[in-house]
């Protein structure tokens, strides 16, 4: 996901409906495919953690028509992973970065999903108050890139607002406290992902420190407890691996 912010309060960008959606710009389709290798690197149980996702707001959500928040929705993955096996499920998904949109745009045409896509360039702050409320949401691998945990707290508190009260919500995050050795451990464990898939090691040992600088790491207990003070209540760890962890909870 982009490193940019993903709240932000202001003037509502392009809302349409993803036919219609018009994207002003030359897509690097490479730049896409090269995201998404590093991504399933970074995350070698990434196709793995989306199935969970998908099996449990199945559970929760059952046969119903059903609308689905993606917060950070650029790449398309999550329509990608859950919209074909779903038909009663509808997307809307807020992303800020053009050029990741567009692939989910393409994901989404190449899917046949047009008519249960809606993609809008921004944040999740920009997402209208008069939408509605949504059955369940995702977050995935976003809020470790908001450095301000009082922005973070209001991207979860502004997810919960567009949610129907008991409405499933997971969240992927990095997580860690930046001066234990645990979480040393495990940024080795993630270096070496990299290496194993062949990276040469002089550019992974320049890659990771500029890497860390972008992500934000909080303990767990700090993520769980913004989630209680955003409004959320059953929150639980369901997956962990590497530097990131997933928590499933509930809209009160």
């Amino acid at each position: 996901m982009s490193a940019k912010k993903f709240f932000r309060t202001g003037n509502s960008y392009q809302s349409e409906g993803v036919t219609s959606m018009t994207l002003e710009f030359s897509f690097d389709a490479k730049m896409g495919l090269a995201y998404e290798k590093n991504t399933r690197i970074s995350v070698p149980t990434y196709d793995t953690l989306f199935e969970m996702i998908q099996s449990y707001f199945r559970m929760q959500l059952g046969e119903k028509v059903a609308s689905v928040l993606v917060v950070g929705a650029g790449g398309g993955n999550e329509l990608s992973a859950w919209g074909p096996t779903n038909p009663n499920w509808t997307f809307t998904g807020v992303d800020p970065t053009v050029e990741m949109l567009k692939l989910a745009q393409q994901k989404a045409v190449q899917l046949g999903l047009e008519s249960r896509v809606r993609l809008i360039q921004g944040t999740i702050g920009d997402l209208p108050r008069h939408d509605g409320t949504f059955d369940a949401a995702s977050c995935i691998l976003v809020l470790h890139f908001i450095h301000d945990e009082q922005e973070k707290l209001e991207l979860l508190e502004t997810v919960k607002a567009h949610l129907k009260p008991g409405a499933p919500f997971v969240l992927v995050s990095a997580y860690g406290d930046r001066d234990s050795g645990e979480l040393q451990d495990r940024i080795n464990v993630w270096k070496s992902f990299f290496l194993d898939a062949g990276k040469e090691p002089a550019i992974v040992d320049e890659m990771v420190p500029k890497v860390l600088t972008q992500i934000s790491f909080l303990p767990e207990r700090q993520i769980t407890s913004l989630l209680a003070e955003a409004g959320f209540t059953s929150i639980t760890r369901f997956y962990s691996t590497g530097l990131f962890a997933g928590w499933i909870c509930h809209a009160k």
